[in-house]
């Protein structure tokens, strides 16, 4: 957790607040937050607005437009209370405006909620992928989806800079999915970003590692070429980059509860 406050008095009391739960990193300026929030990609931020040298609203909106801080839920602390002030907040990307004095149990409280809504983010994410005739569809019904979400729970949404990076990473694996050969670091010389921020931000998003995503991509049109009826499962096996038959069977168990040859069975049943 960041905490960006150049109130020393507030900044510690905050520390108290959440040092029991998290690991805490402080910083006094916005500047310093985009810093260190770069550096050390934490896993949330608690940002005032109104600091020196740069402000939460200006921090916030660096750190969205920013591929690797992009995706880190925020919530902004301040004593303006005008609807105006929380609305300039949440338009460049905050996930929560809290107006001076707060409690702390509700403060801890929408910490613990943005944090759950993410992994609910992940599940939805996860879900849809596998759910849709193909990952580009998914993407795009996982986009409306996550807006919905989030409208009504009030959860962290996907920023443009996610939205892209995913979209891009999504069509990457499409074109490759036959390439038994794929490795992650592959994936992460065509994204154009460290290994570190690649790792971080697709688990963040997704809820899965580099290689748990690869095959989550392989399965899924794995199960979309079986439900056509037109391939052996040697074939398919082949077609979703998985040149080993007994392999392909068992990572397929793994995710379907079932051997490919079962669900070929139980697809014609239902037809």
């Amino acid at each position: 957790m960041l905490l960006v406050e150049d109130n020393k008095e507030l900044r510690q009391f905050l520390v108290s607040i959440f040092s029991a739960d998290y690991r805490v990193i402080e910083a006094e300026n916005g500047e310093q937050g985009l810093k260190l929030a770069q550096q050390q990609v934490p896993d949330i931020i608690i940002s005032d607005v109104m600091m020196p040298v740069m402000d939460g609203i200006t921090m916030t909106k660096e750190l969205r437009i920013n591929l690797i801080t992009s995706h880190i839920p925020l919530i902004l602390l301040t004593a303006k209370t005008s609807v105006e002030s929380q609305l300039e907040g949440l338009e460049y990307g905050a996930d929560a405006y809290i107006t001076k004095p707060f409690s702390a149990t509700y403060l801890k409280a929408r910490v613990r909620n943005l944090l759950t809504s993410r992994a609910r983010l992940q599940e939805i994410y996860r879900n849809k992928l596998m759910s849709v005739s193909s990952a580009s569809s998914a993407m795009a019904k996982m986009h409306e989806t996550m807006g919905e979400t989030a409208f009504v729970q009030q959860a962290p949404v996907m920023s443009q800079q996610d939205h892209k990076f995913m979209d891009k990473l999504v069509n990457l694996m499409e074109k490759n999915l036959d390439n038994g050969d794929l490795v992650v670091d592959d994936l992460v010389q065509e994204m154009a970003v460290s290994r570190s921020v690649f790792f971080k931000k697709l688990k963040t998003l997704t809820g899965l590692a580099p290689i748990e995503f690869i095959k989550e991509m392989r399965i899924n049109r794995a199960v979309q070429l079986i439900e056509t009826g037109e391939y052996t499962m040697t074939q398919v096996s082949y077609m979703v980059g998985i040149n080993d038959p007994r392999y392909f069977s068992k990572c397929f168990k793994q995710k379907m509860g079932m051997t490919p040859t079962e669900y070929r069975e139980k697809v014609k049943g239902k037809g």
